[in-house]
């Protein structure tokens, strides 16, 4: 998606045509051509992007439920532990209790040479009593528990199967977009790659243009060499020349909130694995005011891709399957949505 001037670059290096040679009505069809790759271009890398988010927060949520999984589990076999105790102390209070029964009625005063101690007999009677009927409810309760966190443990396999199924989904789904930005891609020849890439200048140009004027950006102070925004920006430079990776978050291979996350994870403030999320534990802040290490995200939400102001009108980001790591002019335009600030 944003990386067509390089395909173009290459595609005009190995294209040449005279001007003379095609004729007005050739050209018009050609740039109409253009145009329509160009849009099909934008909307496939841009939904591969979300495709490629949709695929982290899944991951995410899958190893909460992972954690939940191995609690309710450590949890099931504490109420397992409480209920075979229970019954092992039921069976014995049971049989006490009978014995201490059969004993009262033998030591009844009307029959007793010794009165004085059948008032402690009842008593003891009573409290044996007393503790299979305690156990007994506790021993309820505990089978209750049981079945309730037994019945939570399957809710949770469950949705964690369901959210496996939908990242691997997301992904099946992104090969094939993938396919099709390729065979876009494969028609990029002749005049149709110099007008596509007639389009991506004069749209860099106009982004370049709108974001000097909506900013302060050549005023702008560098933040200080401590500063966790500086620390964050020289760790991503680290990553200049990583493959793009869905998932990725090592120096194997990152993607967009990957290199994100690990960036500032050096600066001491962690984020989750996912630009939408990243987007909510950020501050708003308005172009005008934006500093080198602020976060710029992309699709409804910030759910599509984010990258890293670097200052002086670039950022640096891991943009899409096929690219690397590397720095460029800010865009502003197709699906931009916002500016984002980490909370100190």
């Amino acid at each position: 998606m944003f990386s067509i001037l390089a395909v173009v670059a290459v595609c005009l290096g190995t294209v040449t045509f005279s001007s003379h040679l095609a004729s007005a009505s050739t050209l018009s069809t050609d740039r109409a051509r253009a145009n329509q790759l160009l849009k099909q271009i934008n909307r496939i890398g841009a939904h591969v992007d979300y495709l490629g988010q949709k695929y982290d927060l899944a991951k995410i949520k899958l190893n909460k439920i992972a954690s939940e999984i191995r609690n309710t589990k450590a949890d099931v076999a504490v109420i397992k532990k409480n209920v075979t105790k229970g019954d092992q102390q039921l069976r014995a209070e049971a049989v006490f209790a009978y014995v201490t029964n059969g004993a009262a009625a033998s030591n009844n005063p009307l029959f007793s040479n010794s009165a004085a101690k059948i008032g402690a007999t009842n008593v003891y009677n009573q409290l044996a009593q007393g503790n299979v009927a305690a156990t007994l409810s506790n021993l309820k309760n505990y089978k209750i528990e049981l079945t309730q966190e037994r019945s939570i443990l399957a809710g949770e396999v469950g949705r964690a199967a369901s959210l496996t199924r939908a990242a691997a989904k997301s992904f099946h789904s992104a090969d094939v977009y993938q396919a099709t930005l390729n065979h876009a891609l494969s028609q990029v020849k002749g005049n149709i790659a110099t007008f596509i890439a007639q389009a991506q200048a004069a749209a860099s140009a106009k982004t370049v243009s709108s974001f000097n004027a909506q900013s302060l950006a050549d005023g702008i102070v560098n933040p200080p060499p401590d500063s966790r925004a500086n620390i964050a920006i020289n760790e991503a430079m680290k990553y200049l020349g990583t493959w793009y990776v869905w998932g990725g978050a090592s120096h194997s291979g990152v993607d967009c909130s990957g290199l994100i996350m690990l960036a500032y994870q050096a600066a001491g403030i962690d984020f989750p694995h996912y630009s939408g999320a990243m987007y909510q534990d950020t501050m708003r802040v308005p172009l005008v005011d934006i500093e080198p290490g602020d976060l710029l995200f992309y699709g409804y939400d910030g759910d599509q891709h984010v990258a890293m102001y670097v200052g002086g009108g670039k950022m640096i980001e891991a943009e899409m399957t096929g690219t690397q790591v590397h720095i460029v002019p800010v865009r502003l335009g197709y699906g931009f949505f916002g500016l984002g600030r980490p909370r100190a």
